[in-house]
């Protein structure tokens, strides 16, 4: 009875620590347990030219981080336009028991992220907070995975004496894949937006990623 016990223990241990230790997928990203991911998009919003660089870290356990930034420029406008900023930040924390509840390869966590474009006194900060599920794609000879993510997105714009909010729902899924050092990936981002919505988003954004996974 012992012997079986131990054995019980030492299985959920180890699938544990394979939940923990695999690439925190759930967050989008492709770092490993320690890991550092640093890399460039490119995403196809509608009449927009967005160019942006990103980069996240995985600590030892549940815990990853991510930021960026996205250059935003009107595809119509002159050489003299200038460009719009979008700052962003987030935060994953990884449930290993959700994960395991689903499968053995797959990565749970909740996500938690700010973004904020600030520019001639116009304020706009979005903040979605969702659920993340990953998971291996079982793809031999390379690290193939996917992702999506549920969200709810509160969103504020506010200029001079003037404020608004909102609350959307969204969605983001992609899919990586790793080839060395190498990671190249698409993501699409849905927003279902009613038509008095507070957003700056299209309804649906494509986007490409290259980066590097260490």
């Amino acid at each position: 009875m012992k012997k079986s016990v131990a054995g019980l223990f030492a299985a959920v241990a180890t699938l544990a620590f394979a939940g923990t230790a695999q690439a925190q997928i759930c967050a989008g990203y492709p770092s490993s347990d320690r890991g550092f991911y640093f890399g460039g998009r490119i995403d196809f919003p509608e009449d927009v030219d967005s160019y942006g660089v990103e980069a996240n870290y995985n600590f030892s356990g549940p815990l990853g981080v991510y930021a960026g930034l996205n250059v935003l420029s009107d595809q119509d406008a002159g050489e003299d336009d200038e460009s719009l900023d979008e700052l962003y930040a987030g935060v994953a924390f990884e449930v290993v028991s959700l994960g395991l509840m689903i499968g053995p390869r797959v990565s749970a966590c909740a996500v938690g992220e700010v973004r904020n474009i600030s520019e001639n006194g116009l304020n706009y900060t979005e903040i979605p907070l969702g659920i993340g599920i990953g998971a291996s794609l079982g793809i031999p000879l390379v690290k193939a995975a996917g992702y999506v993510q549920p969200q709810v997105v509160f969103s504020r714009a506010s200029f001079e004496e003037n404020e608004e909010t909102d609350t959307n729902f969204g969605i983001k899924a992609g899919a990586t894949l790793g080839l060395g050092l190498v990671t190249v990936g698409g993501e699409v981002r849905h927003m279902f937006l009613s038509d008095d919505a507070l957003s700056i988003r299209d309804e649906t954004t494509f986007g490409i990623r290259v980066g590097i996974a260490l």
